[in-house]
């Protein structure tokens, strides 16, 4: 048996390396446990960036849970030393009636967002990577605010932090097994048994084969994603042209994130669709992209954004986990006194990985938040 620790966090995507940095800087005894190495590429927290929006056409309920993400990111830049965000604007795309227009036009209005109307006429004066878009686009929306977030970085920039205060970090070692016993919480992993007072359970795609006592039908998915060399470089640029979210007609949205002088390795803009992703596991994904894959996303690119079409001249594959209704589930596992599980995320959960880190750190140390997120409760999806 190993020391006994405030709270464990199992998993240290996004989420969970975010709740180990808020429970170190409380001064929690706090063990984190990572079946890969920080920032990998197995799950769904890597390929160099993440949308960050606000005006939020999913729900207007994820607002204040944003906006007071994009205080810790502020913050976890300041402490890392290292840009992590970048305030480019994301551009959206669609007709009037759309859930993406209407959706972001009733969350900016209820919260007081700026956002931009832009004729789909002038939008080649404005932005003219998506002059001649031959979707049918009845009204651009540009939100300046909004941007990216480079994903591996700001993953090690709060473990790196946490490090610092005291947190404790196991990678390379998946768990066996966990269990609720007594007054605390046993995890096995790399044949070390671990108890803590509380558990935070954060798997992301294997959040089946961790945590099937949540007896919802989550569903994984292989999203493909790829980087296109624009015919036009600097048309290309975050300078200049916006990350972006474009309705397409009858088919899936398409969204984009534009280059940056940080970019490194992959270059290029970064394009993929949001859903409609082939059902997989988390352990026998196939990651072979298939050249028809990458064809398909060079072909609705050069609609969306003729100005800079290109090839896409690499790729990769990362998972969506969905829950039936598309939000998050962050609550109580069902008969656990204990703990606590994160999951769900379906492909828009990156930008409220410091938020949601901070519920769950709360949720560890009082059993409670005073953040507004009932809403993201598993009560609404249980089955009977």
């Amino acid at each position: 048996m190993s020391q006994q620790w405030d709270v464990i966090v199992v998993g240290m995507g996004a989420m969970g390396s975010a709740a180990v940095w808020h429970l170190a800087r409380r001064g929690k005894r706090v063990l984190g446990i990572e079946q890969f190495s920080r920032g990998h590429d197995r799950g769904s927290s890597h390929g160099g960036s993440r949308i960050i929006r606000f005006a939020y056409f999913e729900h207007s309920d994820y607002v204040p849970l944003l906006q007071r993400s994009d205080m810790l990111w502020k913050e976890i830049e300041k402490r890392s030393g290292e840009k992590l965000v970048h305030r480019c604007g994301v551009l959206y795309g669609g007709v009037h009636s759309s859930e993406v227009i209407a959706g972001v036009k009733h969350s900016s209005q209820l919260h007081g967002i700026p956002i931009e109307s832009i004729n789909p006429a002038q939008i080649g004066s404005r932005f003219p990577a998506f002059a001649k878009c031959s979707e049918p686009i009845e009204e651009f929306l540009f939100e300046p605010n909004a941007g990216f977030v480079r994903p591996e970085r700001a993953i090690c920039a709060m473990l790196d932090d946490a490090q610092r205060n005291g947190a404790v970090l196991r990678e390379g070692q998946a768990v066996q097994e966990w269990r609720e016993r007594g007054e605390g919480v046993e995890v096995t992993a790399g044949g070390v048994t671990h108890l803590a007072h509380e558990l935070l359970l954060c798997p992301g795609a294997w959040t089946q084969e961790l945590a099937q006592a949540i007896n919802v039908p989550l569903v994984n998915t292989r999203q493909v994603i790829g980087w296109i060399t624009p015919s036009e470089p600097t048309r290309g640029d975050s300078q200049v042209m916006p990350a972006f979210f474009i309705e397409r007609e009858n088919k899936v949205p398409m969204y984009g994130v534009p280059m940056a002088s940080d970019q490194g390795s992959p270059s290029g803009i970064k394009v993929g669709f949001h859903g409609d992703g082939q059902e997989c596991f988390a352990d026998s994904i196939d990651r072979v992209v298939r050249r028809d894959e990458m064809t398909a996303i060079e072909a609705a690119f050069a609609r969306a954004a003729p100005g800079v079409a290109g090839a896409v001249t690499a790729s990769s594959v990362c998972m969506y986990t969905n829950t039936p209704d598309g939000h998050f589930i962050i609550d109580r596992i069902p008969g656990c006194q204990r703990t606590t599980i994160a999951c769900g995320f379906c492909g828009h959960g990156f930008k409220f990985a410091p938020v949601v880190g901070e519920i769950l750190a709360d949720l560890a140390e009082t059993g409670e938040t005073k953040l507004p997120a009932d809403f993201l409760r598993l009560k609404r999806l249980m089955r009977d």
